[in-house]
């Protein structure tokens, strides 16, 4: 009896006890998982550290473009408030009296008449030059000659000058140029806008663009 009473017999002996394979399962499964997530934040960080950061420019839209329509004649000068110059760039005697005559009636207020002071010869119907502070006054006077080309120059004042060319035949008809004044036009404004292109020296406005008459040989003088 003694000699038994020291031996523990059953399941519970000092045998290595074996670990149940689910158990280690999981906690292969965690390791792997801690494993990923280590490697992913790593690889974020990384990837985070070369990215440019970014800058307002780059955050920042442009604004809208909105299209409406206007009637030139509504925000274009009166006649009354432009004073133009009528010059002679042709041999046919007599055509820039003749034609300041007829601005005058128009309500244009006319200053000097003479031939070409910078004696070009245009072959063209002719050249509306104006200075920064008279592209308005120079698109209106497009309305009474048209064809003729926006010119600009280094004047400093709102003067236009009127420079008739070989094809000018005469002023528009008022009820053709009271016609065109009243017809809407579409005009683009806003940040978002693409500015449109434009020609060598002429200007855009109300009308659209034109480019300068190339010059041509200077022709004798002639009676303005």
């Amino acid at each position: 009896m003694s000699m038994l009473s020291g031996t523990v017999l059953g399941p519970s002996g000092d045998g290595p006890r074996k670990r149940h394979p689910a158990a280690t399962a999981v906690i292969v499964l965690l390791m792997m998982a801690v494993l990923f997530a280590a490697t992913f934040g790593a690889v974020r960080l990384l990837k985070g550290s070369d990215s440019p950061t970014p800058t307002a420019s780059d955050t920042t839209t442009p604004g809208p473009c909105v299209t409406t329509t206007v009637r030139p004649g509504v925000v274009l000068p009166k006649p009354g408030t432009v004073k133009t110059n009528v010059f002679n760039a042709t041999t046919r005697a007599g055509l820039a009296r003749k034609t300041a005559n007829e601005l005058k009636l128009r309500g244009f207020v006319i200053g000097t008449i003479a031939n070409d002071p910078l004696g070009k010869a245009l072959g063209t119907v002719g050249e509306i030059r104006y200075g920064p502070k008279g592209k308005d006054n120079a698109l209106l006077m497009r309305f009474y000659l048209p064809g003729a080309a926006l010119t600009l120059d280094a004047r400093t004042d709102a003067t236009i000058d009127v420079v008739l060319g070989a094809k000018y035949v005469a002023v528009s008809p008022q009820k053709t140029v009271n016609a065109a004044l009243a017809k809407p036009v579409p005009v683009a404004s806003g940040s978002g806008c693409v500015a449109p292109g434009t020609g060598t020296t002429g200007a855009t406005g109300a009308t659209g663009a034109t480019g300068a008459v190339s010059p041509t040989p200077a022709a004798s003088p002639t009676k303005s």
